[in-house]
């Protein structure tokens, strides 16, 4: 009974699935049943009726699946593209940022320049303007202070 299962359906583990569903459909519904015919008939009938509801069920799995990687393509995709909002709270964000750095003392944005933008490590900084690794880190904590609090007034605005 199998091998007439597996010649519907390649994979092997799933055609002896088949085939026990249809034995334990049988035997469920044997006070029931009243065959007229062939036994193997029926039994093969059975099994036959089994993989095509096996293959209905792939095509309603096959296309779940591709239902959601659709949509998780289209989010995708969304989320990837320009939103004129975002975009103006990027602009505006960008706009304060310059302004606070703008208004750092002319040495300590030259250090977090050179330490943000620049990518420079303290000690390669406080060799190149000869100073002190701990002005560096003075001068980097003083700008990471006033870059938090101007900026939690700012976002504070919106909330």
């Amino acid at each position: 009974m199998c091998y007439f299962a597996k010649s519907y359906i390649e994979d092997e583990d799933e055609a002896k699935e088949i085939t026990q569903n249809v034995f334990f459909k049988f035997w469920q519904k044997r006070a029931t049943l009243t065959i007229d015919s062939n036994l193997n008939a029926y039994l093969f009938r059975m099994i036959k009726n089994e993989c095509l509801d096996y293959f209905k069920h792939q095509k309603v799995k096959v296309s779940y699946q591709n239902n959601i990687q659709s949509e998780r393509a289209a989010l995708n995709q969304a989320s990837l593209q320009d939103n004129p909002g975002l975009l103006l709270i990027e602009s505006e964000l960008e706009v304060k940022v310059n302004q606070i750095l703008d208004d750092l003392p002319p040495r300590c944005k030259q250090i977090f320049i050179k330490s943000r933008f620049e990518g420079l490590k303290y000690k390669e900084i406080a060799k190149e303007m000869n100073i002190s690794i701990k002005t560096v880190e003075h001068q980097i904590a003083k700008a990471l202070r006033l870059f938090r609090r101007e900026l939690q007034e700012y976002m504070g605005l919106f909330l």
